[in-house]
């Protein structure tokens, strides 16, 4: 197999929602990096866990939004709706992991209906291309 074919495999394997693991569920984790794609690290409370994140630093609350857990274990469970994600923990079906757009510093990424993001990309997209396009404060 070549290089391409392999990667047209994993890409459509994700794509469709398979998951794989590094670790298995269940186990110890700091973040969900360590899981492996599709697999969440989640604390006991069911928040997203980053442990490369120093809760007490500069930006540990804001980046998960004051939810900041340094240990948890791997899940299969997926983010729901104003739920925090990451690009390796994504959402439910019919959600999408999203940034919105702020002038404040690094809003965490959370789980909005995938309709909203879309309009939401659209909008900045063509904001962008407009040089009296307010930028949010």
């Amino acid at each position: 197999m070549t290089l391409n074919t392999i990667s047209f495999i994993l890409l459509f394997a994700v794509s469709q929602g398979a998951v794989t693991t590094n670790k298995p569920l269940g186990t110890n984790c700091m973040s969900s990096y360590e899981c492996g794609t599709g697999v969440c690290c989640r604390d006991a409370a069911g928040h997203l866990v980053d442990g490369n994140l120093d809760p007490q630093g500069p930006f540990g609350h804001l980046a998960f939004g004051g939810q900041v857990s340094t240990s948890g274990t791997c899940s299969s469970k997926l983010g729901q709706k104003g739920d925090v994600c990451d690009s390796n923990c994504g959402c439910d079906q019919g959600l999408e992991c999203y940034r919105p757009m702020s002038g404040v510093c690094c809003p965490p990424m959370t789980c909005y209906d995938a309709t909203y993001v879309k309009q939401q990309r659209e909008y900045w997209h063509n904001c962008f291309s407009n040089p009296s396009c307010p930028i949010p404060p």
